[in-house]
């Protein structure tokens, strides 16, 4: 028990969700456009993504530690603006480096070998898998180190690997084709969890620009970091009207779109100190699971309707 809690610890494994949603989105979106649905393809799939969020997130860190950002926000954290929320278990010394890039490795096996199963039946998989390879490794490796040079560009990486690429990755896995419905649906899911990152980035900003991590907020500023936040979740809630009344969606789906104003209220909430940021971010993380659990159960209706 004790070796699952710090595995689940040092892989922040309670962010799963973020990367299960666009592929059981994905999967379903494929159903309900006729085509067979295999739960074993889907099993595998589902398997190969979350090992491979997980070493992401564990790749994450152990960049972040070796070049100072949680250590910077660490520091300070007894100022009361700013919360350390990276490598728990590297700061506190409980887990090495090493240990830290063993596991990354398990990882990436583990989703290496469900993408060469996959592979198997749908060639075109290892595609979507070395694109996401990619963008985890150069979201903070160099030369690219997209969180580090920032100005949103860690957003995109995130737009991509946690919306787009699963999402359309997922739907040729059961479809063997990919069509502009699922690539449709793929932006407001991608841009939903690109705000977990990105107001995640309120937490520790002062950390980040310690260490010279160019964050959309250190770049930008708290407020005109909030004024963009709205923007984002303005631009989710046209996107979900938009396939709900084009009947990408079921008409009813557009109930998804009432989750972002509590997001929207938290944001008007947060100025500037640590328990307003928190809130936002829980906020956004539970809105964002209800706005994924009203896209599925509209999904897995009869009433849907593909372009």
């Amino acid at each position: 028990m004790k070796y699952i809690q710090s595995f689940s610890q040092a892989t922040r494994a309670r962010t799963l969700p973020v990367m299960a949603v666009p592929v059981v989105i994905g999967a379903l979106l494929a159903r309900q456009q006729g085509n067979p649905f295999s739960w074993w393809l889907f099993v595998l799939t589902l398997l190969g993504a979350l090992a491979a969020h997980l070493g992401a997130n564990l790749l994450n860190d152990i960049f972040d530690f070796a070049q100072g950002a949680d250590q910077a926000a660490y520091d300070l954290r007894l100022s009361g603006t700013t919360l350390t929320t990276g490598s728990p278990l590297l700061l506190n010394g409980q887990l090495s480096p090493g240990i830290y890039r063993r596991l990354a490795l398990l990882c990436f096996a583990v989703a290496l070998l469900c993408g060469l199963g996959l592979a198997l039946f749908r060639p075109w998989v290892l595609l979507f898998a070395i694109l996401g390879a990619l963008l985890a490794f150069f979201y903070v490796a160099p030369p690219l180190r997209l969180a580090y040079v920032g100005r949103g560009l860690g957003e995109v990486d995130i737009f991509l690997s946690f919306g787009v690429l699963p999402l359309l990755g997922a739907f040729y896995v059961q479809a063997g084709n990919v069509t502009s419905t699922a690539l449709l649906l793929s932006l407001p899911i991608g841009l939903y969890t690109m705000a977990v990152l990105y107001f995640h980035h309120f937490l520790h900003w002062r950390g980040d620009q310690k260490a010279g991590k160019m964050t959309p907020v250190v770049a930008l500023g708290e407020h005109a970091a909030r004024v963009v936040g709205g923007l984002i979740l303005g631009v989710i809630a046209l996107l979900l009207l938009i396939l709900s009344f084009t009947q990408v969606l079921p008409w009813y789906s557009v109930i998804a779109v009432l989750t972002v104003i509590p997001v929207q209220l938290a944001l008007r909430e947060a100025r500037g100190d640590l328990p307003s940021y928190l809130k936002l971010m829980a906020t956004n993380m539970n809105n964002n699971l209800l706005a994924a659990l009203i896209i599925i159960a509209a999904l897995l209706t009869r009433g849907f309707t593909h372009i």
